[in-house]
């Protein structure tokens, strides 16, 4: 098993530096996908460690969806709330409001 040891190198260009990493000590060293010829060694050296940073430790990432009711559950409680009023107000004569039994009164009305 090899140790992990990230380690960070240039590699002179003509016309500048390449960054390069490893992260296993019985691993070669990989130049960074992309990158461009610095014109220092440390600017390099610093853009293999940004790159490897980045590499580890990704960006967590979360969505913002809308609430959406897929199986239209709150049409469903309404359905229910409205199905328990009826049985209470059939077997009662009332319908419980927090608790305590309101009386329903019947008028008719005529036209």
């Amino acid at each position: 098993m090899s140790d992990f040891l990230p380690e960070y190198h240039y590699l002179p260009v003509p016309g500048g530096y390449r960054a390069s990493y490893r992260l296993f000590a019985d691993r070669p060293f990989r130049l960074i996908p992309g990158a461009e010829k610095f014109p220092s060694a440390g600017q390099a050296i610093t853009a293999a460690k940004d790159y490897v940073r980045a590499r580890l430790n990704p960006p967590i990432r979360g969505e913002v969806t809308e609430p959406c009711d897929v199986l239209d559950v709150r049409a469903w409680h309404e359905q229910k709330a409205a199905q328990r009023a009826a049985e209470q107000e059939q077997a009662l004569g009332a319908i419980v409001v927090k608790g305590k039994a309101v009386r329903i009164e019947r008028r008719r009305v005529r036209a």
